[in-house]
């Protein structure tokens, strides 16, 4: 079957939405499917795939984004394509994957750490107009014949915030690296050279967070926690942010930036995680959070937030440690004390649930849906 994969930006260095796209054409073609990708921006050149780019000159984001939107199906149908999935939105697809739920909802959060007049501002300009306008075209078109999300949690909202029947969304989570993720195996030196590069005393309890948007990820409220945690603990803060001055400037009069240790974008974040006690990510909006399997899949317990897709994956013994109100400093701190305080058994059992959730198991479920349409 020729299969277009459609998506605003095909390159072959990027995480997130585009490593998503090249794992799925790779499960794909080697299930013998013809594959085209179609994109809107072509970052980087690769004789892997058959890559087109559709558009012409920019025009500025609302306007690029509403031509690529209803261009991109039918250059694909042109193009003799028998089925289209679409990372991206867009009108006219046989299935639309949502990594981020419905954006009116994301609008919506934006309000917790954007502020009600940041939240409105970014309602009315017209490149967020145009998302709305564009997604809800997309997944009520009669050409749609599945919406996949990447968690119970986008699933929901979809299905609420587009009035689609319930066996029209399917949830097929992601997979997770296990051998680049896994628990040390020579725990010792791997863990003291990471925290030797960073100045961490290596009897110091350690949490690491890991990502880009410090505000909606709630690295505000997990600093705010700081002071209520005992001294001995450290927290590595990897990845980047417009705003991260003022970040260490407010753990500046926490008095707690010496535990609180900045540093900025890392390439080899496996590493970093095989050097800490716990992982946290008390996010405010998080359709699923990647980087909280892959700190279980490296056998720490994570603290992550009802907002996080991630959270309904997470072993019953740590169900706990996830945080209903992540604007709540007070609570971000006593749940993340009682995790630090759990037994060591929690190492395997993250790693053991990071085990169920491979991307082998994702290109399985997404083979039986295509077999399915196929059929």
């Amino acid at each position: 079957m020729r299969i277009a994969l459609v998506a605003r930006r095909f390159d072959t260095a990027g995480g997130g939405t585009e490593r998503d796209l090249i794992i799925t054409a790779e499960i794909l073609r080697a299930a013998g499917h013809e594959i085209t990708i179609l994109a809107d921006e072509v970052r980087s050149a690769t004789g892997d795939w058959r890559v087109r780019r559709v558009g012409g000159a920019r025009l500025g984001r609302a306007l690029s984004l509403l031509r690529f939107a209803y261009a991109a199906a039918p250059a694909a149908r042109r193009d003799r394509a028998d089925l289209i999935l679409s990372f991206a939105r867009v009108i006219g697809a046989d299935l639309m994957r949502s990594g981020g739920g419905a954006h009116a909802s994301y609008l919506r959060a934006a309000r917790k750490w954007r502020g009600r007049s940041g939240a409105l501002a970014m309602r009315l300009s017209p490149y967020h107009q145009v998302q709305m306008l564009v997604e809800r075209r997309g997944f009520r078109a009669s050409s749609l014949k599945r919406a996949l999300a990447v968690s119970e949690l986008v699933r929901n909202d979809l299905i609420d915030t587009f009035h689609l029947p319930p066996e029209k969304a399917l949830t097929i989570y992601n997979g997770v690296d296990l051998e680049r993720f896994r628990p040390a195996r020579e725990q010792f030196s791997e863990r003291d050279e990471v925290r030797r590069r960073f100045g961490i005393p290596a009897s110091a309890r350690l949490v690491i967070f890991i990502g880009n948007g410090f505000a909606r990820k709630g690295l505000g409220f997990l600093i705010e926690a700081w002071p209520l945690l005992g001294g001995g603990t450290f927290l590595l803060v990897v990845g980047s942010d417009r705003d991260r001055n003022s970040y260490a400037r407010r753990a500046d009069e926490l008095n707690v930036l010496e535990r609180v240790i900045f540093a900025g974008s890392q390439s080899n974040v496996e590493e970093l995680l095989r050097a800490a006690d716990a992982f946290a990510l008390p996010s405010m909006f998080e359709p699923f959070g990647n980087v909280v399997m892959e700190a279980m899949a490296s056998g720490l317990p994570v603290l992550t937030s009802a907002f996080c897709g991630v959270a309904e994956l997470t072993p019953a013994s740590m169900r706990g440690f996830i945080v209903e109100d992540p604007t709540d400093p007070g609570e971000i701190a006593l749940r993340l004390g009682a995790l630090l305080d759990s037994p060591s058994s929690l190492a395997s059992e993250a790693r053991a649930t990071a085990e169920k959730f491979t991307w082998s198991r994702y290109g399985n479920e997404l083979k039986a849906l295509v077999d399915s349409i196929a059929k």
